[in-house]
């Protein structure tokens, strides 16, 4: 025995929470994306206006790049998560004779 035990249906309950999450980070950026689009153009003409429009690329480059991420990580640890619980469950499973 290796000293700890794993219960593969725990590892299957977190994957699931790492999707709602990344469901939930989707939202967000979609609702964000909404709101750089509506508001991108009400910047105004003033000093800090003309500034901000020439940022405002950059920013937004960032942030949703940033989300991106986040959207991949939480994929991947969804994946690994499944995959553990899986190989688990291989090597639970009792030895055949002959195998």
């Amino acid at each position: 025995m290796s000293g700890y035990h794993v219960q593969p249906s725990t590892l299957r309950g977190q994957t699931r929470r790492y999707q709602e999450q990344r469901t939930h980070v989707e939202q967000v950026r979609d609702t964000l994306r909404a709101a750089f689009a509506r508001d991108r153009n009400t910047l105004g003409t003033d000093e800090y206006g003309a500034e901000l429009a020439k940022k405002l690329p950059a920013i937004e480059v960032a942030v949703f790049t940033a989300l991106q991420d986040l959207i991949t990580e939480l994929d991947d640890t969804s994946t690994g998560l499944h995959t553990t619980a899986s190989a688990y469950e291989l090597a639970e499973q009792p030895r055949q004779p002959g195998s």
